[in-house]
């Protein structure tokens, strides 16, 4: 069964778990200590072959992908493919230098934001965070590139929500996507118990649906749950169009079952998210080309994945209190489970 569709398919990269901050959530466990790099033109030969595979969009994260030397030759690359550019920062760097850099194959910059001020610079672990972040932004708005701002929602920062979403508003942003955190990486040790709990998803969920009316006219603002039954009849579609996936020829591609495809700082590819469980893992950039990868993928490990996505299907389409979920989040903990519980699921 194909993946359901709920956005352009999109090659994630994080070429780097270098950071100039140590942040208290950060799923990568990246700092300024770290040096694990991806060497540049594997990346760029990955994206080449992604395009070939289905991908439309590439996105930038980290680690802090600023401090990452190729950046600019991926994105380059991304261009020469005719795929979209996205990069996550904490914003920090963007200078009038790394601006104009970043403009001419950029199409979008997420920049990371936490709360208020003070709740952000704790999470970011530095005080002068959400000053020199904001200071940056004068420059930003002058360069022309659209940028928005990504919110991790915690049990602690939901009455933040709607300061977020005004502050993003009064400083020219296009979008705020609010994201549930995972407490995955760093936030395993340093945030445990901080994940929003069913209440505050409920309530970020209405909440949502009220500053999107407000809002309409001056920016987006998109919440990472999905609902129920739109889920439904995305994986019902998928499902009923697994004759026709493929390309002009009738050629399987990754992008018709993975997105986001996720390349880790040490090379690994792994569906959906960082930190997946290895044993869906597609490979390693320094073993193996992307191309050869997919082809034997398709040979091998299709199979695997597709149980996973009709696990899924089935548990979803069952009764539940709540009319959305979080539908990585859902995958992976099904993933983690031993194989033969997963077989048991009913």
């Amino acid at each position: 069964m194909p993946l359901p569709s709920f956005s352009p398919p999109i090659l994630q990269l994080h070429p780097t778990r270098r950071c100039n901050l140590r942040c208290l959530h950060c799923y990568s466990s990246s700092a300024p200590t770290e040096r694990s790099e991806q060497d540049a033109s594997q990346l760029e030969a990955a994206i080449a072959d992604a395009a070939s595979q289905g991908y439309r969009v590439v996105s930038i994260s980290g680690g802090e992908p600023l401090l990452y030397f190729g950046l600019p030759s991926l994105l380059a690359e991304a261009r020469r493919h005719g795929l979209r550019t996205t990069i996550t920062t904490n914003g920090l760097l963007l200078d009038a230098r790394r601006v104009r850099q970043l403009s001419s194959d950029t199409d979008f910059l997420a920049i990371s934001l936490d709360g208020v001020p003070e709740r952000h610079n704790y999470m970011r672990n530095s005080p002068h965070a959400f000053k020199t972040m904001r200071n940056r932004l004068a420059v930003l708005r002058g360069s022309g590139l659209p940028f928005g701002f990504l919110f991790t929602l915690t049990h602690q920062n939901i009455c933040d929500l709607e300061w977020v979403v005004e502050f993003a508003a009064r400083e020219g942003a296009t979008l705020v996507q609010v994201h549930p955190l995972e407490e995955t990486g760093r936030a395993q040790s340093e945030l445990a118990g901080h994940a929003p709990t069913d209440v505050d998803a409920a309530l970020a969920w209405l909440r949502v649906q009220q500053l999107q009316k407000q809002y309409s006219d001056r920016l987006r603002i998109h919440l990472d749950l999905f609902d129920r039954d739109a889920l439904r009849n995305s994986i019902a579609s998928a499902a009923d169009a697994n004759a026709n996936t493929g390309d002009d020829n009738g050629v399987l591609r990754l992008a018709e079952f993975i997105s986001p495809l996720v390349v880790e700082s040490d090379g690994t590819i792994v569906p959906l998210q960082y930190g997946f469980p290895r044993t869906f893992a597609l490979g390693n950039l320094n073993d193996t080309p992307l191309s050869e990868m997919a082809r034997s993928w398709f040979g091998q490990r299709q199979s695997a994945l597709e149980f996973l996505y009709e696990r899924a299907r089935q548990m979803l389409c069952q009764p539940a209190e709540l009319p959305f979920v979080n539908w990585y989040e859902f995958v992976v903990q099904l993933a983690t489970q031993p194989i033969r519980e997963l077989v048991n699921i009913q």
